[in-house]
């Protein structure tokens, strides 16, 4: 019998994938990928895409640890701040 979450997970990836633009950086992907499912975040996501002294690998490395931090209770990378210092090492 079919998993009815796996069926809606495989249904919000497609309509994910025609509403997030094709010449997206990996890490503003990820963003995309967040605020289609919580626009509230804007913020956090905007202050670690719009982060001048990090590059673009650095991005994404701090763009996915403030993701999975979003179903992980009491996890630190839920504050951008701390997602941008993990990924620089700082």
């Amino acid at each position: 019998m079919p998993n009815p979450r796996s069926r809606a997970t495989a249904s919000r990836k497609a309509k994910l994938a025609n509403a997030v633009p094709e010449n997206l950086t990996p890490s503003q992907t990820v963003g995309a990928e967040i605020l289609s499912e919580y626009s509230d975040l804007a913020p956090s996501v905007k202050r670690i895409l719009d982060s001048e002294e990090i590059d673009e690998d650095t991005k994404l490395v701090a763009i996915n640890l403030f993701r999975d931090a979003l179903g992980a209770s009491g996890d630190p990378h839920r504050d951008p701040r701390k997602a941008i210092a993990t990924a620089t090492g700082s």
